[in-house]
């Protein structure tokens, strides 16, 4: 009983990156696109929201600072989906599709924190919507 209940709560919900959990709350068939950029890097970040509380994202990571691009991102993080030794071609890390069911989803006003680390330097950004 108790492993049911733990798992329940597990299948309950997905952090939206700052560490505060809701439930759903997504407009169903939203589309955002956040975009924020430091010296170093460009990240665009992409969420599908549907039934309300079910979210698909994508990402790319872009180099933009001076000289050559490294070959691979040593650790990266957006909001709560973080990988590591992601490579990069032609200066773009593609951080694949995520997603979750029954989650709490992200919200078009949300600022979603960015981390990147590379060759021993690690640069932060904060992630918008476009408007």
């Amino acid at each position: 009983m108790i492993g049911l209940l733990a798992f329940a709560f597990i299948l309950n919900g997905c952090g939206n990156g700052d560490g505060d959990v809701s439930s759903g709350n997504g407009e169903d068939g939203a589309e955002y696109h956040f975009l924020g950029s430091s010296e170093n890097w460009e990240v665009v970040y992409e969420v599908d929201i549907s039934n309300g509380n079910e979210e698909e994202s994508t990402g790319t990571i872009e180099y933009i600072g001076e000289g050559n691009a490294p070959e691979t991102l040593e650790y990266y993080r957006i909001g709560s989906t973080e990988g590591t030794g992601r490579a990069l071609n032609d200066g773009v890390a593609d951080t694949g599709r995520t997603g979750c069911e029954g989650c709490a989803v992200t919200r078009e006003d949300e600022e979603i924190e960015v981390e990147v680390t590379w060759n021993g330097q690690t640069e932060n950004l904060t992630l918008t919507t476009e408007d």
